[in-house]
């Protein structure tokens, strides 16, 4: 689910395979799917009815004087704390990044353990997303991670603290971005992208032509995530190649840009003949207020496929439609662990977009 390199992900030394090597795209014919149902709105639950227009038009924030539904996390909570103690480092580090939208003390308590975790991936995330929101009571944590003997763990945690306010180790990301490791360079790049300081364009721009395909992608989309035109650019061609690869990696990244440009290619990707390519766009589209991908995510949900399950349920978490929190509630019972993480991931997004609805709702009284 995540858009960064694991640390104990092993990535070639040299870049990726020859152009002409690449999996092309096997064109298929599924409209009928993929076309939104004409009885969607009927679908919309009431808190949202009266912005069904701007929302399918990629409209603003949702607002209404009904009460939105109550969703109990307390199932996808379960889930994911028993997740979290799995074996298998990747489910752990999964359910540690599937609550960032949970705020309440269990998602806490979920990341101070991942940040002892003894695999290096776990620290990685939890470091990440203590980071992304801002968890004060674990700065004494983050700081011991400071010194982790993994590099992307120490990342991680430059990252988290200068989240916090605390950048006296910024300086450190510039040398670590000439690591001879790709996989730490493709995370400093993802890191510098996400803190937002346009400072950091030039200095991503001496890897624009790093020998490794992953960090050529992580570079490009940092640049474009602090809005410089020739990533942007980039990023919008990747979307029109023949390379299934490149279409996955353009609508990931169009999905976190704030550009009027990535829109259109979210909306082309309803239509992308990879049913993966489909869900990511449909997820993408719903965190921009449009319901357009709902059948898309329903109709993959169902299916025997079980990464695309998971796909269909992180897309059904940002599409707030009647009947989608009953879907990802069955969901949790799925035979596969990273569906049952998702549906989780899902409910926990759609419970955090019940409650910004509220809070529309009590300002605009």
């Amino acid at each position: 689910m995540a858009g960064h390199s694991h640390p104990n992900t092993k990535t070639p030394a040299s870049a990726a395979p020859a152009r002409s090597a690449r999996k092309k795209i096997k064109w298929e014919s599924e409209l009928s799917r993929m076309n939104p149902s004409p009885a969607l709105a009927a679908r919309l639950p009431d808190w949202l009815l009266p912005a069904v227009l701007p929302a399918l038009l990629l409209g603003g924030c949702a607002q209404s004087t009904a009460t939105p539904p109550r969703i109990d996390l307390t199932p996808a909570i379960q889930v994911l704390q028993r997740e979290s103690s799995s074996r298998h480092a990747s489910l752990r580090a999964v359910s540690m990044e599937s609550v960032q939208q949970l705020h309440q003390p269990a998602a806490e308590r979920l990341i101070a353990v991942g940040l002892k975790d003894s695999s290096p991936m776990v620290r990685f995330t939890a470091a990440m997303v203590a980071g992304r929101r801002r968890m004060v009571s674990l700065e004494p944590r983050l700081k011991a991670l400071r010194v982790d003997p993994n590099a992307s763990v120490r990342v991680a945690a430059i990252y988290a603290l200068a989240r916090l306010g605390d950048t006296a180790r910024m300086n450190e990301l510039a040398g670590m971005l000439d690591s001879a490791d790709p996989v730490v360079r493709a995370n400093v790049a993802m890191v510098l992208g996400r803190l937002g300081d346009r400072s950091a364009i030039p200095l991503l721009l001496t890897r624009a032509n790093d020998p490794n395909a992953a960090v050529r992608l992580a570079v490009t989309s940092a640049l474009a995530r602090l809005g410089y035109h020739r990533a942007i650019s980039s990023i919008i061609a990747l979307s029109l190649s023949v390379y299934a690869q490149d279409h996955l990696a353009a609508l990931s990244t169009c999905r976190s840009l704030q550009n009027p440009l990535a829109v259109n290619v979210l909306l082309a990707g309803l239509r992308d003949p990879l049913p993966a390519a489909r869900l990511i766009a449909a997820r993408g589209l719903g965190q921009r207020g449009s319901v357009l991908g709902e059948s898309i995510a329903t109709y993959y949900a169902r299916g025997p496929d079980a990464h695309l399950r998971m796909l269909a349920a992180l897309a059904l978490g940002s599409i707030p439609v009647a009947g989608n929190t009953t879907r990802l509630a069955h969901m949790l019972d799925d035979a596969n662990p990273r569906v049952r993480i998702a549906a989780a991931a899902g409910l926990i997004d759609l419970h955090h977009l019940a409650t910004i609805a509220a809070r529309l709702r009590t300002h605009n009284r």
